[in-house]
């Protein structure tokens, strides 16, 4: 948003709160009143005096499949709620008959965060003092994570999203990511595990001293579905030579896949 309305007054108590804030705590991030002021590449905003940043993200990255950290999926499982389970049950029953289990990502609804995270292909990721922005290879899904001191979304013009308004913060050597306004519907953890609009999903990144790898540390909550935290450790590798090329997802390109009228599509 680009309004220029009472911009010392938002600047100020936005960035004062936010910083004040540590930890992976579900209010550990406000919202700002009304919408913020400057865009990350405006001029005004990238003139701003901050400190440097203790490490540059700029490259592409790729996720460690190892299964000391879960493979592409964020194990061990968390206890979930009852009509968590239950679904999940039922993801496992359909699994075991050689069933497809409302697979939406196969007729084209985004995977979406977490799962945006965790995919095969390369994540390219540009930072700025204002923000950092990672296109990922799978469908150029793009995230933008703002870094200009910025609260979230006023819930009150707030439009929930797959990837989520992600607002992040130095403390020390760590990125801290936090993101809220996650868009519940057609919307997977991974296979069987389903969010709400409730899910506060909380990164802690650090880099290697070569800069050559980084782990995101993440803490997913989500009362609805699951108790307490949910944590997972991810490890990148910079990949060298290796761009992102145009992915999309046409729904034309089931058109050769037979259909056995096993798949359920919430």
């Amino acid at each position: 948003m680009k309004i220029k309305m009472g911009l010392s007054a938002l600047f100020t108590a936005g960035a004062i709160a936010l910083f004040a804030a540590t930890g992976a705590n579900a209010q550990a991030v406000p919202s700002n009143k009304g919408p913020w002021p400057y865009g990350i590449f405006d001029k005004e905003n990238l003139a701003k005096p901050r400190p440097k940043a203790p490490f540059d993200m700029t490259g592409t990255w790729t996720m460690r499949n190892v299964p000391e950290t879960g493979g592409f999926n964020f194990l061990p499982l968390p206890k979930f709620k009852p009509p968590a389970q239950k679904i999940y049950d039922e993801y496992l029953k359909a699994t075991a008959n050689g069933q497809a289990y409302r697979d939406d990502t196969a007729v084209c609804w985004p995977y979406g965060i977490p799962r945006w995270i965790t995919r095969f292909w390369p994540i390219n990721t540009m930072q700025y003092p204002t923000g950092i922005i990672a296109v990922q290879g799978l469908f150029n899904s793009v995230r933008w994570v703002y870094l200009d001191g910025r609260g979230h979304v006023d819930p009150d013009i707030l439009t929930p999203s797959y990837n989520g308004d992600s607002v992040g913060r130095w403390e020390g050597d760590t990125l801290i990511i936090d993101t809220t306004g996650i868009e519940p519907s057609h919307h997977w953890i991974t296979h069987g595990i389903t969010l709400s609009g409730e899910l506060h999903i909380i990164e802690r990144i650090k880099m290697a001293r070569d800069g050559e790898t980084y782990t995101n540390e993440i803490t997913m909550i989500d009362p609805v579905n699951w108790e307490g935290e949910w944590k997972n450790t991810k490890i990148f590798d910079r990949v060298k030579g290796e761009d992102p090329v145009e992915s999309n997802c046409l729904p034309s390109g089931n058109d050769n896949i037979p259909d056995f009228g096993n798949t359920q599509v919430r």
